[in-house]
């Protein structure tokens, strides 16, 4: 015992550390408190997100061209354009600062600036959560089955919305369905009526006409379409005065 006891004075003297070990910590281990994991956590979820961006950046770097395009400017001069990196990694440091409320506007802000004043009012008619036919005309083949489309995205929404020209409404069904703000569903039995309406439009004959084969007709799909969640979204928040 006394021996220890020198060990310990020893120690103290020399200024040597030895941690204190009690029953309940045998290995002398600090515990930390959930306020420190917390912390920890939030910079390891910073630290790999940096991480990844520069990893991203790494791989511009290496795919960066060597000297910047060049752009033709309105004069007719050539003039040095922003490189794409630039614009990239202008982009991925917004993306650390950029809240989900900012993000949200910005992405309704360039969608809308892709629209034309009928796809508009085609979103504003379906908004009260209604839905349109919509029906695609195929080439019957000598097998009897569907061959190339003659008419897609033909519908009845450009005249429910009172477009400006009617006539491209399958254009603007198109481009809507591929900026994700409809969605189409199943042929719908209660529009039945308004599948004949569809139906005798002069579009929509002339493909059948086109598309028929001897004594078979062509093929006829058909579809409804509605507002996709993002389109309800994005009306509702254009709406709400949230894009400014």
């Amino acid at each position: 015992m006394a021996t220890q006891q020198g060990q310990s004075r020893a120690s103290s003297r020399s200024g040597t550390f030895r941690p204190v070990v009690s029953l309940f910590n045998p290995l002398g281990l600090v515990v930390p408190t959930t306020r420190t994991i917390v912390r920890i956590s939030a910079q390891v979820a910073t630290w790999a997100e940096r991480q990844a961006l520069g990893a991203l950046r790494a791989r511009l770097d290496v795919a960066a061209p060597a000297r910047p395009p060049l752009a033709i400017a309105p004069g007719g001069e050539g003039t040095a354009a922003e490189p794409l990196r630039a614009k990239m990694d202008r982009l991925l440091d917004r993306a650390l600062e950029q809240s989900t409320s900012t993000g949200r506007q910005e992405l309704f802000g360039k969608i809308i600036d892709q629209l034309v004043p009928d796809e508009a009012r085609i979103i504003g008619a379906l908004s009260d959560g209604s839905v349109s036919p919509m029906l695609h005309v195929y080439a019957r083949t000598i097998s009897g089955g569907g061959g190339d489309p003659i008419l897609e995205n033909a519908s009845l929404v450009g005249k429910m919305a009172n477009v400006s020209l009617p006539q491209m409404t399958p254009v603007y069904v198109g481009h809507l369905l591929s900026l994700g703000l409809l969605e189409t569903g199943p042929e719908d039995n209660q529009l039945k009526d308004e599948y004949q309406i569809l139906g005798a439009d002069s579009a929509v004959l002339r493909a059948l006409k086109k598309g028929k084969r001897g004594p078979m007709e062509a093929k006829v799909e058909k579809y409804t379409i509605r507002l996709s969640v993002l389109g309800r979204d994005l009306w509702a928040a254009a709406t709400a005065g949230e894009l400014g």
